[in-house]
């Protein structure tokens, strides 16, 4: 039976590879490997699921952070169903699945692939610039499968403007849970890079974290928009419904997206000023853009 391996790098979609019997998996941060994990804690060669014959073991390949297995350091034990290991402090899990399984996680990768070009072709071909922001925030939930979202604008000075939102009421944007929302713009901002949490219930580090249940947050993805080096803006949005992890597919497209949207702001910066607002959105977006001032400080 085939054995599926994921993979939890902090702030970034989890990843997953199925491996099958008779095939080694080597795991690190080298494009070459099997799996490539891009974190500052694994090795270029940081581990290898080597097949025995019967099954797999996990060996270290002298990495600098070394390689756990169900909490001890890796000793060509053989995997089995449920066993946690760990790549430099990146947690993972093994799991057991049929073939049948492995074939349906196939054929929804390249349906995850055959989205995400959509996405990106109606995004580059039919998008124009007066309602950039919010026809992005929609496809970005469409993409993500999540149910809210908003675009933070950074203007002169740095100064945080509340451009666009979806899914969101005025009420849950002045709840004190959604600090935990503008947490995860705070970190995007200071990283000027992607801030993800995919998948949070399964996630082993964060899914019985007290703060992570009560926020009741399944999922969340962080974007910054940019145009070269000057960063432009923000793009949020989660879920609280469980439901399929974002995938690494999917963070690139919403990353390519955003820079996207970051070439139509810097051409055509009054863009980011939707024309045709539906009911009470006015009134969402100033709720917003108070509790932006009140939690962030300008960039």
């Amino acid at each position: 039976m085939p054995v599926k391996l994921t993979l939890h790098p902090p702030q970034r979609p989890a990843r997953f590879v199925v491996v099958r019997e008779g095939q080694d998996l080597v795991i690190g941060r080298d494009p070459a490997c099997g799996l490539v994990v891009d974190d500052s804690r694994i090795s270029r060669r940081h581990a290898q699921l080597r097949w025995t014959g019967q099954g797999w073991v996990l060996d270290d390949l002298e990495s600098k952070n070394g390689t756990t297995h169900n909490g001890d350091p890796a000793q060509a034990r053989e995997l089995v169903d449920g066993d946690e290991i760990g790549l430099g402090g990146v947690a993972g899990r093994i799991e057991r699945i049929t073939d049948e399984e492995a074939q349906a996680l196939a054929l929804e990768s390249a349906a995850h692939a055959e989205s995400a070009d959509r996405m990106r072709s109606r995004l580059r071909d039919a998008l124009g610039p007066a309602d950039v922001l919010q026809c992005f925030l929609h496809a970005a939930m469409e993409l993500t499968r999540t149910e809210r979202g908003f675009v933070v604008a950074v203007g002169p000075g740095g100064k945080l403007r509340a451009a666009a939102a979806a899914g969101l009421s005025p009420e849950a944007v002045q709840d004190e849970r959604f600090l935990g929302s503008v947490g995860a713009v705070r970190q995007a901002l200071e990283r000027r890079g992607p801030v993800v949490l995919s998948d949070v219930r399964s996630d082993p580090r964060l899914g019985r974290r007290p703060s992570v249940v009560s926020l009741g947050i399944a999922s969340l993805a962080c974007v910054p928009i940019r145009h070269g080096t000057t960063l432009l803006g923000v793009i949020y949005v989660d879920s609280r419904k469980p439901g399929p992890a974002l995938s690494e597919l999917e963070l690139e497209t919403l990353e390519d997206m955003a820079d996207h949207v970051g070439v139509i702001l810097a051409l055509s910066p009054e863009a980011a000023h939707p024309a045709d607002r539906p009911p009470g959105y006015d009134r969402l977006v100033a709720q917003l853009q108070q509790r932006i001032e009140e939690l962030l400080p300008a960039t």
